[in-house]
């Protein structure tokens, strides 16, 4: 699973609005997925894989599938 398809489960699974957040990170302009990663990351549910990245394409760890879930689940 690549962190922008774990943004898109999580946005489903926990039924979260897209309004018009504005994503914080450079690498993920015009991706489709970037929504759903701004809404993520002004939840405090990402950080990025950086304070200016997200790394959408990068495949997601099993620690940071468990940082994502506690986080999501937290809020």
């Amino acid at each position: 699973v690549t962190r922008a398809e774990m943004a898109a489960f999580l946005v489903r699974a926990l039924d979260l609005k897209i309004g018009n957040e504005e994503s914080p990170f450079t690498d993920d302009d015009g991706h489709f997925m970037e929504p759903e990663i701004a809404v993520l990351a002004s939840r405090g549910i990402t950080s990025g894989c950086s304070t200016t990245h997200y790394c959408p394409e990068k495949n997601v760890t099993r620690a940071e599938m468990a940082a994502f879930l506690v986080r999501a689940l937290d809020r």
